[in-house]
């Protein structure tokens, strides 16, 4: 009996030996530092950029002539007007390995690619149709048309021009600004402008927005802070001015204007899709308003009015009125006050809060179980919102969801298939969906947006804000006009999508011919 009982001790003590540190560290922990995360496998857009910048300055102060093996260039801020000084081999392959730097303003070489980095302390500028595998500006950066930039490009402000290919992390300080057809991989900036048009010679505000005046044809009277205008115009994308504005002739404002006044125009009348307009509209001709244009007051027409998908006219406590012959009214527009067409009036807004039912304020019925304790809803089959619903508590859908016109939802989205946002939607929380993820015109999701197919955002959108920075990701991403990000775009599986868009500096230059193959398409998308 003895023999047993010491022998089973002797068994336990055997195996639980081994086991006494263990418990001893649970007991009483003594590492309680957290384990280290590598930097550069964390998403940081403008980790590389940073990373260069650290080291090139003690290199250039040090007066070195070769950075990690790859030779250094440092050019004094009066020598970028001069003709840079190639050597023979580069002149004939157009092409340049160098590290190439800068103290002022530079305008990159014409037919020139620069497979190494390229950095200036003031602004730069890239040649049309080139590639480039890195930039770096201290100010602005400019990427003229049909530029190609394969490993990444930072700025204190960047214009992105038409048909430019960025398989490339991109990213900016203040501002970061889209032609049409960019394809990209990853932009990151507090505002990321869609405009379409973007001036490739001017310099950027910090918030990515102009001043109008005589040099766009506008003449302003100090006295009554009216802007006239004898002609026909166009004002370009992201404008933004106080004071009325009259013109003799058409007048069309591009995307993403904001005018603190009114308009007036003796010809047609057009405002591009995202623009503000405080005041209200009146013109003798047609009236046309892109997705997502608000307008703060009536709309008067001679002859037509158009109201796009996801407009708003008026403001909750202030009459406003739609009134013309004829008029057209979009998807998920709310006028604050009344429409009248020809010898019909109609009296049109958001519902009140009083009109809901408490019990179910999103009129959803028993579609949805709601989580008393956590305000949270869940529907278990596919759900479609009727329009003009509003309700607090998160959503989740374990099939297809799509929310009606000028839903307002004081939470987050999330589901288990495609997920479908009307026009003029407005979501605080997130929005996230296996599926594919459509936000319409003129919706605004503060949170992020994700998906695990593809999103598309519509023409007007505003994702995040100024004050919290969402973030766009999905392996497919396609942005209309107009659409405005406070945060990351980030579409494929990875942020440097490199693979065969590397280009192997091993080879022989000479082996090349002179214009480089065209890279694949990239899964990211602005508006045409």
């Amino acid at each position: 009996m003895k023999f047993a009982l010491l022998l089973t001790l002797l068994t336990l003590a055997v195996i639980l030996l081994p086991l006494l540190p263990a418990f001893r560290e649970w007991w009483k922990p003594t590492d309680v530092t957290p384990l280290p995360i590598d930097e550069t496998d964390a998403l940081e857009p403008a980790y590389l950029a940073r990373r260069f910048s650290e080291m090139i300055g003690p290199a250039l102060d040090k007066g070195l002539i070769a950075l990690g093996g790859v030779p250094l260039v440092h050019l004094p801020a009066h020598a970028v007007h001069a003709p840079w000084p190639l050597n023979a081999q580069e002149v004939r392959t157009q092409r340049t390995r160098r590290i190439w730097h800068t103290d002022g303003d530079c305008v990159l070489p014409e037919r020139l690619h620069c497979l190494a980095e390229m950095s200036a302390r003031g602004a730069l500028r890239t040649a049309a149709g080139r590639t480039y595998r890195a930039l770096l500006s201290g100010a602005q950066l400019t990427l003229a048309p049909h530029t190609r930039v394969i490993r990444w490009a930072h700025a204190q402000s960047l214009v992105i021009g038409d048909h430019c290919q960025l398989p490339a992390r991109i990213s900016a300080t203040e501002v970061l600004m889209l032609g049409r057809e960019v394809s990209f991989s990853l932009l990151h900036a507090p505002a990321i402008r869609f405009t379409g048009q973007v001036p490739m010679d001017w310099p950027v505000p910090p918030d990515g927005r102009w001043s109008i005046g005589s040099t766009d044809g506008v003449r302003w009277d100090a006295a009554s802070g009216t802007g006239h205008v004898p002609y026909a115009l166009h004002v370009p994308p992201l404008r933004r001015w106080r004071g009325d504005l009259h013109g003799a002739s058409h007048l069309s404002l591009g995307e993403g204007c904001e005018a603190e006044g009114s308009l007036r125009s003796t010809g047609t009348l057009s405002l591009g899709a995202g623009s503000r307009v405080h005041g209200g509209l009146i013109a003798r001709g047609e009236v046309y308003l892109a997705a997502g244009t608000t307008v703060g007051s009536s709309i008067v027409s001679e002859t037509l009015v158009v109201l796009g998908a996801g407009c708003v006219v008026g403001v909750p406590g202030a009459h406003a009125t739609v009134r013309a012959p004829r008029v057209e009214i979009g998807k998920g527009v709310v006028v604050h006050g009344t429409v009248w067409s020809g010898q019909h009036m109609r009296r049109v807004g958001l519902p009140q809060d009083e009109d809901l039912d408490p019990m179910d304020p999103a009129g959803l019925g028993p579609a949805v179980r709601w989580n008393p304790v956590s305000g949270r809803g869940l529907a278990n089959a596919d759900l479609k919102v009727p329009p003009l619903r509003q309700w607090s508590g998160d959503l989740v859908c374990q099939g297809d969801l799509e929310l009606g016109a000028r839903c307002q939802v004081d939470g987050s989205l999330k589901a288990y298939g495609d997920l479908g946002l009307g026009p003029g939607v407005r979501v605080e929380g997130s929005v996230v969906a296996q599926g594919d993820v459509l936000v319409g015109a003129g919706s605004q999701v503060r949170g992020s947006v994700v998906s695990e197919t593809a999103v598309v955002l519509g023409p007007g959108c505003t994702i995040g804000s100024p004050e919290r920075h969402a973030t766009v990701c999905a392996p497919r991403i396609e942005v209309a006009l107009g659409v405005v990000v406070h945060g990351t775009v980030w579409a494929g599986a990875s942020g440097d999508a490199m693979g065969a868009l590397q280009i192997d500096s091993d080879v022989d230059p000479e082996d090349h011919l002179p214009e480089l193959p065209p890279l694949s398409a990239l899964p990211g998308r602005a508006a045409a």
